[in-house]
């Protein structure tokens, strides 16, 4: 189940101290409303009364969404924790869950990289094709704009229901390439014999170098 707890928030505007509801745990299955809560970032929505000021609040959080076995645990600025927490999350386990090889367990450090990952979820793709596609589309941006380096990168869905990669580069600039089903699949076959393995909990652009580096 969900766990929850009320913490002192101080205003840095005004400096008044108020109370914010932080989410230890997200269990979409006892409170369904989470889903929508964490996709919209209301769950670290907070609002000083005294002054009307309004901040995101980012803070360590497990968010379980139940009928698809996945878990994804948030810890901001500190991926190694959150891996140590996957790696045990079965010892002393109290939530009535077995979180056997069956479930996808994921560790984040960013907000961006959290967003995407649900994102991800909502699309029903996997996280480290797109990881490895990544990886060559950095490769033929970098071909094609040779005085610029691609600073971060993020799966999106567009208005339209197509799929890209957003880009920033370190000009400050955003770009966007798209991302295909033939590539995606193509990718999916080329590397099927070490995507058979699915124990890794941090999956992102480092970790899908290492893969392609050893398999090309």
């Amino acid at each position: 189940m969900s766990k929850s707890h009320m913490e002192k928030i101080k205003c840095p505007k005004c400096n008044h101290e108020s109370e914010m509801l932080v989410w230890e745990t997200m269990d979409t299955k006892t409170d369904p409303q989470i889903k929508a809560m964490i996709r919209s970032g209301e769950v670290f929505a907070w609002h000083c009364p005294h002054c009307d000021n309004k901040s995101l609040i980012f803070y360590p959080t497990l968010y379980h969404q139940v009928s698809e076995k996945y878990l994804l645990c948030y810890v901001p600025g500190n991926p190694s924790s959150a891996v140590e927490f996957m790696k045990h999350i079965n010892e002393d386990n109290e939530s009535g869950y077995d979180f056997n090889e069956s479930y996808t367990k994921r560790v984040v450090s960013d907000i961006n990289q959290l967003r995407e990952k649900l994102i991800i979820l909502d699309e029903g793709l996997d996280d480290r094709i797109l990881e490895i596609m990544k990886v060559f589309a950095i490769a033929e941006l970098q071909k094609s704009f040779p005085d610029l380096n691609v600073m971060e990168i993020y799966f999106n869905k567009e208005e339209d229901g197509s799929h890209s990669f957003a880009v920033k580069f370190d000009n400050n600039e955003w770009g966007r390439t798209s991302v295909d089903k033939k590539s995606y699949d193509m990718v999916a076959e080329s590397f099927k014999i070490p995507l058979a393995v699915n124990d890794e909990f941090l999956i992102d652009t480092e970790w899908a170098v290492s893969i392609v580096e050893k398999e090309i």
